[in-house]
């Protein structure tokens, strides 16, 4: 057995995660709090709280945990987590903070890399030896697969797929360069082009344009976006695919929820402009399978810093 923790910009949630990946019991909390030092805190405290109640719950001692695994926004290295910009933290050195209650291994990675290991392992890339994930929301992450070893560089973070520049002189990004893929495909772009072409509510929900967009995707302004949306993701995902020949790629995030439709259209695109150097291969591209829980699940299964 081993626990899972998700960070997210506004939540924590922690869970009990099997072996075989299923998650045996979980709680969540969402962070209400702007004060930096309280936030803290308040990561400190409802993770040993929901840790403490989990393993009562489920009359689980706490000699019967393998690990905690961490995921979270932010770069990560060595246990600390840096620039977690939607709760305004710069440092947090979560292992450090955990090790005061628990002496147990506590692998800390970012959110994107988790929920490529929980879709590898347990997803839909669990079938194969090479894959690249994409977790595409309010930017772009990932992971990369090669010969069933995770790929990360020694110095940092690395994978920073969304900072990919797919247009030269383009738009401003927030990281202070222009023409990233991310400032042309998050789904947080995305859904602002759509909200401001159909003049919608500026509190009009999340759900609520995505549903929008997959019902219109064939007509009229959301088509014509799509379009753009679309010619401008085949730029970024050719790149990838070009450079690590994957058998197989795994869309995530809140992109999933746009539907198989959207995949065939990037990869109709992809074929008609020839764009791969491998002209033979299959475009073998899907969604993830494993929605929210993918950053829990796979939290719970960092490999140890020395594997």
């Amino acid at each position: 057995m081993k626990i899972g923790i998700d960070l997210g910009g506004s939540h924590i949630g922690v869970g009990l995660v099997k072996n075989d990946g299923i998650i045996l019991r979980k709680k969540e909390k969402d962070i209400v709090e702007d004060d930096k030092e309280k936030i803290k805190e308040i990561i400190e405290q409802t993770i040993r709280k929901f840790i403490h109640e989990l393993l009562i719950e489920e009359k689980i001692s706490i000699k019967e945990i393998e690990m905690i695994g961490i995921a979270s926004p932010g770069t990560v290295k060595d246990g600390t987590i840096y620039h977690m910009v939607n709760l305004g933290i710069e440092t947090l050195e979560i292992r450090e903070m955990l090790n005061r209650y628990f002496e147990l291994p506590i692998q800390v990675k970012n959110d994107a890399k988790c929920a490529g290991i929980a879709e590898f392992l347990y997803g839909s890339m669990k079938e194969y030896e090479d894959g690249i994930f994409l977790s595409i929301g309010t930017g772009i992450g990932g992971a990369v697969y090669v010969n069933n070893r995770l790929l990360e560089p020694k110095t940092n973070a690395g994978m920073e797929f969304g900072h990919m520049i797919i247009e030269k002189e383009g738009k401003e990004c927030k990281c202070g360069n222009r023409g990233c893929f991310e400032t042309y495909c998050s789904m947080k772009n995305l859904k602002e082009k759509v909200k401001t072409a159909l003049d919608l509510n500026a509190n009009t929900s999340s759900e609520m344009v995505v549903r929008k967009i997959k019902e219109e995707q064939n007509q009229g302004l959301i088509k014509e976006i799509l379009d753009e949306y679309i010619s401008y993701f085949s730029i970024g995902l050719t790149n990838l695919m070009n450079i690590f020949e994957p058998e197989i790629v795994c869309l995530g995030g809140s992109f999933a929820y746009l539907g198989e439709e959207i995949v065939e259209k990037i990869k109709k695109q992809m074929k008609e402009n020839n764009l791969l150097f491998n002209k033979r291969r299959e475009l073998n591209i899907v969604l993830a399978t494993l929605g929210n829980n993918a950053g829990m699940i796979g939290a719970a299964n960092i490999p140890s810093d020395n594997q």
